[in-house]
């Protein structure tokens, strides 16, 4: 009989899960919220239930309905993903409660990897750590930051996903804070628990894959993830341009000695901060991440199918030996946004067209006529685009994102054209700052002009005027405009003033 998985997601990465299991035989299941009754994952499954609710709070979030709607499709499996209940030790406990088997972790390991308290004790026996601890109240924060100095970070002790951080510089922004983190982590993860800890100016962000099974730890390599955005990565790239052959050998040894530490026993990631020529250990991810792809397509690794055979107790099909990076892949995070404030937005795809080639993937639940819910993340897909070197990557990424297509709504698309070519990027040097430091064509008038010129119902002046302009200048007006979406007559030619700069 067929092994049967409740995929316990929604979107883009529900689909990845659907994808693995039918390629290892496994039957995919799903659920949906009343937000996602027309969310493209559920045509990936062989049946779904609707678990009800809006906000995550009310749906993906809630044990018992997973739990529930696990056992009337008789699954034999429940994945995670990422985010939601993914690194809950409460969800896994459950699950082994209940008979079934979770695609994670044992709910040992959990106990200490999906608690970041307790990960950080454990890694700093065998690695460095900035100085940090749990706080519950004021009277404790103030306590510790009298100790370790400002700034200080706030995080989700249960969480991920840049939910719940908050950078302090000042006992006034603790007051201003401190509560509103343990909100949205709440609301995020559904525990309001959180930790100070030292905060590094502008580090780079270096993170080891690890897949791992009862007997085996092995390392897939590091990924850069330097550009983040709120806490948020918008670009990974792997290998990192930033390390030496010594420091990245250390680097990746020491994420593996962490998680034979707590005996690590599935797919999970182990993330660090590199500043100068130090690098200290920060949390690990106790779940497949939003990033893996380009770890796949460098070393030809299904990690989804890797986590459903350490889950079911066949093991590993690879060993470390046979591990080996070729090439160089870049993601790119493609995000529902507004051009000016950053702000999510939700709204209608009126047309979606993915671009296609050798070397170039895109994992997204978008199609024509989606309806993006205004519940969820702002992720509407990821662009991966492998080379056989940096500079191959980096090119085929432009092209790529340059015949990616999405209108009715704004997008990230000219941010992420502009950050790769901007020359820190090009050269590497870039760090966690990057986004902060970037810098736009325009200025705020002109700004406030192309938004006015986009919303013209004239299409005749768009076209004659500032269309044919870009195109004899050899550029694609689609992709410098950020104000695409606010045309409803015709969002191809909306008016091309704004761009980033690169």
């Amino acid at each position: 009989m067929n092994t049967k998985v409740l995929i316990a997601n929604r979107g883009e990465i529900a689909i990845r899960i659907a994808k693995a299991c039918k390629k290892a035989g496994m039957i995919p299941y799903g659920i949906y919220s009343e937000a996602d009754n027309e969310s493209l994952h559920i045509k990936y499954c062989e049946g779904a239930v609707n678990i009800g609710g809006l906000l995550p709070i009310e749906s993906y979030l809630v044990i018992d309905k997973i739990i529930e709607a696990a056992n009337k499709l008789s699954c034999d499996m429940i994945h995670p993903g990422y985010g939601f209940l993914s690194e809950s030790p409460k969800f896994a406990e459950q699950c082994k409660k209940e008979g079934i088997i979770f695609v994670g972790p044992s709910t040992e390991v959990m106990a200490i990897s999906g608690d970041k308290v307790k990960a950080r004790n454990a890694a700093s026996r065998v690695a460095s750590v900035v100085e940090g601890a749990e706080v519950s109240n004021e009277k404790e924060a103030f306590s510790l930051i009298n100790k370790i100095g400002f700034p200080v970070i706030l995080k989700a002790v249960e969480g991920g996903g840049g939910r719940g951080l908050r950078i302090l510089r000042s006992t006034e922004e603790l007051h201003q804070r401190l509560a509103s983190a343990q909100t949205e982590s709440m609301m995020s993860f559904g525990s309001n628990r959180v930790y100070i800890e030292q905060y590094l100016e502008n580090p780079k962000h270096i993170e080891v894959q690890i897949i791992a099974d009862s007997s085996d730890v092995i390392q897939l390599g590091e990924r850069e993830c330097s550009i983040q955005r709120r806490h948020q990565k918008l670009i990974e790239e792997t290998p990192s341009p930033a390390l030496d052959d010594e420091t990245r050998q250390d680097i990746l040894s020491e994420a593996v000695s962490i998680m034979n530490e707590i005996g690590y026993d599935n797919a999970g990631t182990v993330e660090f901060l590199l500043k100068g020529n130090k690098y200290y250990f920060m949390e690990i991810n106790a779940r497949i991440q939003v990033e893996h792809p380009i770890t796949e397509l460098v070393t030809g690794v299904d990690i989804v199918e890797q986590q459903l055979r350490a889950a079911l107790g066949q093991g590993l099909s690879v060993k470390q030996e046979m591990i080996s990076s070729k090439g160089h892949a870049i993601e790119c995070r493609i995000n529902a946004e507004h051009p000016l404030s950053f702000a999510p937005v939700s709204g209608k795809v009126n047309k979606f067209v993915a671009p296609s080639g050798e070397g170039i993937r895109l994992d997204s639940a978008l199609y024509s006529g989606y309806s993006i819910p205004q519940f969820y993340d702002s992720l509407i897909a990821k662009l991966i685009c492998h080379g056989f070197d940096r500079k191959e990557a980096i090119n085929k990424m432009v092209s790529a994102l340059s015949s990616l297509r999405i209108t009715g709504i704004p997008t990230s698309i000219p941010f992420h054209i502009s950050a790769l070519k901007d020359d820190r990027f090009v050269d590497g040097t870039y760090n966690t700052s990057f986004v902060e430091k970037l810098k736009s064509y325009s200025s705020e008038s002109g700004e406030l002009a192309a938004a006015v010129l986009a919303a013209i119902s004239q299409r005749a002046r768009i076209r004659t005027v500032y269309v044919k302009q870009e195109l004899q200048n050899g550029n694609d007006p689609w992709n410098v405009s950020r104000f695409d979406w606010a045309n409803p007559y015709d969002s191809n030619l909306a008016s091309s003033a704004f761009r980033w700069k690169s």
